[in-house]
């Protein structure tokens, strides 16, 4: 006959890797429901549409045409995107976001983005003398290039 007290201790037993059972999947859960959170926050409050329809060669045709003194509002607008992006690259870094989430979502606006940071990135930094400027956007945008080269499949 199995007594109160063998009964407990079973009880116990099992109580606690359920316990943490739970605790694994409320954690995931939590997780899951903060990277959604941070993705809304991606949608910008602005338009796009500039980042297909400007048009330059380099980095000093590119300032003359849509730098701040040239085209204020699209500059204004370009480094508010690029600014979102800094964030993102931090939270996938950090590991705060999943960057399959992100590329499936915004792979190709983002892509698109990392074209125009290459006419910039090098230039404006030496010019103004801002060496970590836009440096987490660099960093997401090569991962996006390499999530994108290991999953062809979803090439946007």
């Amino acid at each position: 006959m199995i007594d109160l007290q063998t009964v407990l201790t079973y009880l116990t037993l099992i109580s606690v890797p359920v316990g943490v059972f739970y605790h694994i999947l409320t954690l995931r859960n939590q997780n899951r429901a903060r990277q959604i959170q941070i993705i809304r926050g991606i949608n910008p409050t602005h338009n796009l549409e500039f980042l297909s329809s400007w048009e330059y060669t380099d980095y000093d045709d590119f300032m003359s045409k849509y730098g701040l003194e040239s085209n204020p509002e699209g500059w204004i607008n370009l480094m508010e995107w690029f600014t979102k992006l800094e964030e993102f690259g931090v939270y996938v870094k950090e590991g705060l976001l999943d960057i399959r989430l992100l590329y499936m979502l915004h792979g190709g606006t983002i892509k698109k983005s990392c074209e125009l940071l290459r006419v910039l990135l090098k230039e404006y930094r030496i010019r103004n003398n801002w060496s970590r400027w836009l440096i987490e956007t660099e960093y997401l945008c090569k991962r996006i290039i390499e999530y994108e080269e290991k999953h062809p499949e979803l090439k946007t």
